[in-house]
């Protein structure tokens, strides 16, 4: 099966960060939701870039998160499902992003949570992928290349 994303439906503007939240539940729900009058309004800065609110009695702790350089996030819809395997599936790119708000239930956003360690592993590839410094020391038959970890 292929897949394929149209771009055509995004313009050079980018969302803004109070508009994308990646909420840690599914709602079954097809169409446009009133984010801003049901959930922004609730969001409370803890102070330290903490954020809280609540989704239906639960509590959500969340943070703003910036994709790292280089890279943009795309709201994608499929208006159509495949229903083979032979038959292509088409996203469509209805918005882009460079920052949006991460929540997990109850407990704050860490860096051993799945979003954030993929985010690292941006970093990781950039730096295995990267042209090798002719001046990093050799020991033996074995070149050490020191990776720092640059999240706080």
């Amino acid at each position: 099966m292929s897949v394929e994303v149209d771009l055509s439906g995004v313009s050079g503007e980018t969302a803004a960060a109070a508009k994308l939240h990646l909420l840690p539940c599914e709602v079954e729900h097809t169409g446009p939701a009133q984010v801003t009058r049901f959930f922004t309004p609730g969001v409370r800065d803890s102070g330290q870039g903490a954020l809280q609110a609540s989704f239906r009695g639960r509590e959500l702790r969340g943070e703003n998160v910036a994709l790292p350089d280089g890279y943009t996030g795309l709201v994608l819809k499929e208006k159509h499902k495949a229903v083979s395997d032979e038959e292509a599936r088409v996203f469509h790119a209805a918005q882009k992003f460079q920052e949006f708000t991460y929540w997990n239930m109850e407990t704050p956003p860490s860096k051993n949570d799945g979003l954030q360690k993929a985010l690292h592993w941006l970093e990781i590839t950039k730096a295995i992928h990267s042209p090798v410094d002719k001046n990093i020391s050799q020991n033996g038959s074995h070149t050490r290349v020191k990776v720092e970890d640059s999240s706080p």
